[in-house]
C-alpha cells in the first residue's frame, strides 16, 4: 500500500501551479527531483522484470512483469527483519517465501531501487537489489554503497528514512503503542512546494482583491532575498542531520517548511560534533579537516565555506531548477569561471593565468577543479566538494583529504605540490619525509588509504583533465590491485576506470563476482600491462613505482603499500 496523499496543513501538490507557472511546471517536470519516488508502473519502472533471477548471501530472487505489474518473489523482508531483530542468525535461517508487488520506485538518474508493501498497513520495504541504469544490471543493494564488507543484511523503510527527502510534507504516522503505520505525504518526489513552502497561503494571497491583501506573499523564492533562507531550502534535504525528537519524528515527519528556521527541525551533524561524540560511524563521513565527504551532503560542506561565511554565496549562486540542464542543474555558464568571478571580479581576463600558474585555457585554470575537487563520494562515482577551499599540504595527522593538485598531477608527490605551493602561494614550508617525500600521493591514497580515499582516486585515474597531466598506461597495475579490494564500491571504481584500456575491456571482470574469479582477472590484467602496455615512462617514474629504463614494478614498494592500508569500517551514510 503506498503513502497516503493528502492535501491539509496548507499543501496543494504541484498540479495547483501549473495554471500560473506553467513553464516553472514544465522546467521542473524534466528535472530528477521530480522523478525521485514515483508509483512503480510501465513508465517508471527502468529494470527488467521479465523473468529475472537473482541471487545473492544465500537467498534467490525471480522478478516478474505481469499485465503491466511487477512482482518480485523472495525471503520474506518482514520475517527476516523481525528475526534479525530477535538475534536469530540470518545466514543459517530458513525464511517464508512470499511474493510481493512492486509499488513504488526510488530514483530515475544513475540507478533505481523499488520497493514492496509490508503487512503493516503502509510501511514498505526495499527489496534488496539495485538497477544501474548506465550499466544496465541488477547489483546487490549492499554492493553499491561504501559500507563494510561484513555489513549486516539491511531492511530499509521507506517512511522513517526515505520519506525525509524523497517526499513533500511526509508524516510517519508510526502508532507505537498499537504497532501500526499510516504514512502520508503531501506529494511523492520533490516537487513545488518543497522549494518554495506550501501553496495555500501563496494562492490565498493571490486570489485576493489587491486592496484586500494584508503584508506580503508568504511564497519563498531561493533565488531572491536572504542568502540564509535560500541555502536552508536545499540544506532540508542537502545535509547530515537527525531529528531533534525521534518519537516527535516518527508521528509528524520533520516540521521544517521553506522560509521557516532549518536548525529548529533538524539537528545538523558536524564533524566537531562527531568528534565530541566519539561517533566512529558519524567521523567517517568526514575528513579529518571537517570537510563532509559525501555526495549528496553539499549544505553540509557550503557552511564551512569562506564563500558563505564571508559572502552572500547561496546553492543558487551556481545551480537553478528551471534554468538548467537536468545533469547538474547549473545555471547557464556556471560550469565555467563565470561562476567564480561574479564575486572575485579581479580574477578575470589575464589574471586568471597569472592567480593559477597553468594556462588561461587550461583545465588547471579552471577555479572548480582546484578549490571544488571530487572529494565527495556518492552514487558509485566521486563528486565537488562545496567546501570551496584552497589546495593545501599539510602534516598526515591533519587532515587525510587529497588535495585537488594530486588529484590532478596522479605522478607528482606530496612534496612536489607543497613546494609549488609555497614558492606560488607563500604557503608554510612543509617538511614531508618518507612515502610523502617519495612516492606519488595518488599511489599513496590509493593502495594506503582508506575506502573513501581509494574510491576516489580510482575515479581520478579515468578523469580527462588528470591523465592530460600526468599521462596514461602507468596507472593499470595500481588500479588492478583495487580489483581484489575488500569494498565493493572501491573495485567497482577501479574496473570503470580500467574499462578505457582495450586489452581489459577483452577481459571478463564482475565487480560483484567471486573472489577466485576477481583475483584472477587482476593477474591477468597485470600480465597484460606487463606483455603490451608499459609505455614510455617519464625520466623521474620513481614515484610512479616504475623504472623508467626497464618498465618494471616496484613491486617491494607497492606491496608495502598494500600491507599498511587503512582498514578501517566505513559506512557513507548516502
Amino acid at each position: 500500500m503506498l503513502p497516503r496523499q493528502v492535501s491539509n496543513g496548507g499543501f496543494v501538490s504541484s498540479s495547483a501551479c501549473t495554471e500560473c507557472h506553467k513553464d516553472q511546471f514544465d522546467s521542473w517536470h524534466d528535472t530528477f527531483h521530480r522523478t525521485m519516488t514515483q508509483v512503480a508502473d510501465t513508465k517508471t519502472v527502468v529494470a527488467p522484470f521479465d523473468d529475472v533471477q537473482l541471487e545473492s548471501r544465500g537467498r534467490h530472487y525471480t522478478l516478474t512483469r505481469e499485465s503491466g505489474s511487477f512482482f518480485i518473489t523472495m525471503a520474506d523482508p518482514d520475517w527476516e527483519a523481525s528475526a534479525m531483530a530477535n538475534g536469530v542468525d540470518l545466514e543459517k535461517a530458513y525464511p517464508p517465501i512470499v511474493k510481493r508487488e512492486i509499488v513504488m520506485t526510488t530514483g530515475s538518474h544513475h540507478m533505481q531501487s523499488y520497493w514492496v508493501a509490508s503487512k503493516r498497513r503502509n510501511m514498505l520495504r526495499q527489496i534488496p537489489w539495485t538497477y544501474l541504469i548506465e550499466d544496465k544490471r541488477w547489483v546487490p543493494r549492499e554492493d553499491i554503497f561504501i559500507e563494510p564488507p561484513d555489513s549486516d543484511r539491511h531492511f530499509v523503510v521507506w517512511n522513517d528514512n526515505c520519506i525525509v527527502c524523497h517526499a513533500v510534507g511526509g508524516t510517519p504516522n508510526f502508532d507505537l503503542e498499537k504497532l501500526t503505520i499510516a504514512t502520508a505525504v503531501a506529494e511523492l518526489g520533490i516537487s513545488c512546494e518543497a522549494c518554495h513552502g506550501r501553496g495555500a497561503p501563496h494562492i490565498a494571497f493571490q486570489s485576493a482583491d489587491k486592496e484586500k491583501r494584508s503584508g506580503i506573499d508568504p511564497v519563498v523564492n531561493p533565488g531572491k532575498g536572504d542568502p540564509k533562507i535560500s541555502r536552508e531550502v536545499c540544506g532540508q534535504c542537502h545535509s547530515f542531520f537527525s531529528p531533534h525528537n525521534s518519537d516527535a519524528f516518527g508521528k509528524d515527519g520533520y516540521q521544517y517548511r521553506a522560509g521557516g528556521d532549518l536548525q529548529a527541525s533538524h539537528n545538523m551533524k558536524s564533524y566537531s560534533k562527531a568528534l565530541e561524540q566519539h561517533s566512529t560511524f558519524e567521523l567517517g563521513s568526514y575528513w579529518t579537516d571537517g570537510t563532509c565527504r559525501v555526495a549528496g551532503r553539499e549544505y553540509t560542506a557550503l557552511i564551512e565555506s569562506p564563500c558563505v561565511k564571508n559572502g552572500p554565496m547561496t546553492c543558487t549562486s551556481c545551480h537553478s531548477m528551471h534554468k538548467s540542464k537536468p545533469d547538474d542543474q547549473l545555471a547557464d555558464r556556471m560550469e565555467t569561471n563565470d561562476a567564480c568571478v561574479q564575486c572575485h571580479t579581479n580574477l578575470t581576463g589575464d589574471r586568471i593565468a597569472e592567480h593559477t600558474h597553468h594556462a588561461a585555457d587550461s583545465s588547471g585554470s579552471l577555479c572548480y577543479n582546484c578549490h571544488m575537487p571530487h572529494t565527495s563520494y556518492g552514487v558509485m562515482k566521486a563528486m565537488r566538494s562545496h567546501r570551496v577551499q584552497s589546495p593545501q599540504v599539510v602534516a598526515k595527522e591533519q587532515s587525510d583529504q587529497p588535495n585537488a593538485c594530486n588529484l590532478c598531477h596522479l605522478d607528482k608527490t606530496l612534496a612536489w605540490t607543497a613546494t609549488k605551493l609555497t614558492e606560488w602561494y607563500q604557503q608554510p614550508v612543509i617538511e614531508l619525509e618518507g612515502d610523502e617525500k617519495n612516492v606519488s600521493a595518488a599511489l599513496i591514497w590509493m593502495l594506503r588509504g582508506d575506502a573513501v580515499q581509494r574510491a576516489v582516486t580510482a575515479w581520478h585515474m579515468d578523469w580527462k583533465p588528470a591523465l592530460e597531466a600526468s599521462g596514461d598506461q602507468w596507472q593499470t597495475p595500481f588500479l588492478a590491485q583495487l580489483l581484489t579490494d575488500d569494498y565493493s564500491a572501491v573495485r567497482y571504481r577501479a574496473s570503470k576506470s580500467l574499462k578505457r584500456y582495450a586489452e581489459f575491456a577483452k577481459l571478463e571482470y564482475d565487480f560483484v563476482g567471486s573472489i577466485a574469479d576477481r583475483q584472477r582477472a587482476k593477474l591477468k590484467t597485470i600480465e597484460f600491462w606487463t606483455a603490451d602496455s608499459r609505455g614510455d615512462f617519464k625520466d623521474n617514474s620513481a614515484p610512479i613505482l616504475i623504472d623508467s629504463q626497464t618498465g618494471q614494478l616496484n613491486t617491494e614498494k607497492l606491496n608495502e603499500l598494500l600491507r599498511r592500508q587503512d582498514k578501517r569500517p566505513i559506512l557513507l551514510p548516502e
